[in-house]
């Protein structure tokens, strides 16, 4: 009888040690496999029935807009914008397709234009003696949806040009 009792006890002893050392590998296994705080249980599918998601942002991140490839322009004044030329004069003459206007680009260059001659983003549409008009063109690949025109003239009045 004292055989009985100390071997079904050693089998008590060896089965509680066994437990226990199975037990803190199943804890840590289960401590791994923890979903993130904000987790979505699987399977889980919100049904709006016409609401709007209450954890959607209703108003959208602004779209940052594409890295502006710069324009190379042209030499010459076919690479002058009309913003950065400045009349210094008009020459005219006895006959209207002989008048030019002298514009003064950037870097203090002084171009000769006639009319039909072409800018950067407009073309010389009439030479008149005190002023000239321009038709602007619209950017590249656009439609030109209305025919836009300035007037720039030679000596403005303060704010006039």
């Amino acid at each position: 009888m004292y055989r009985v009792l100390a071997l079904s006890s050693m089998t008590v002893v060896l089965l509680t040690a066994g437990v226990q050392a199975q037990a803190p590998a199943s804890a840590t296994a289960q401590v791994d496999e923890a979903p993130p705080l904000l987790a979505v249980p699987a399977g889980y599918k919100y049904d709006s029935r016409g609401r709007r998601d209450p954890f959607v942002n209703p108003i959208p991140k602004p779209t940052k807009p594409e890295a502006d490839i710069p324009v190379i322009r042209p030499p010459g004044l076919k690479g002058v914008l009309v913003s950065e030329a400045k009349l210094m004069g008009v020459v005219t003459s006895k006959e209207p397709g002989m008048n030019k206007v002298v514009i003064q680009a950037p870097g203090n260059k002084t171009y000769f234009a006639a009319r039909g001659d072409a800018l950067f983003d407009a073309v010389v549409k009439e030479i008149r003696p005190d002023a000239v008009v321009f038709l602007l063109a619209p950017p590249k690949g656009q439609p030109q949806l209305n025919n836009r025109e300035v007037v720039r003239k030679v000596n403005p009045a303060p704010g006039e040009n």
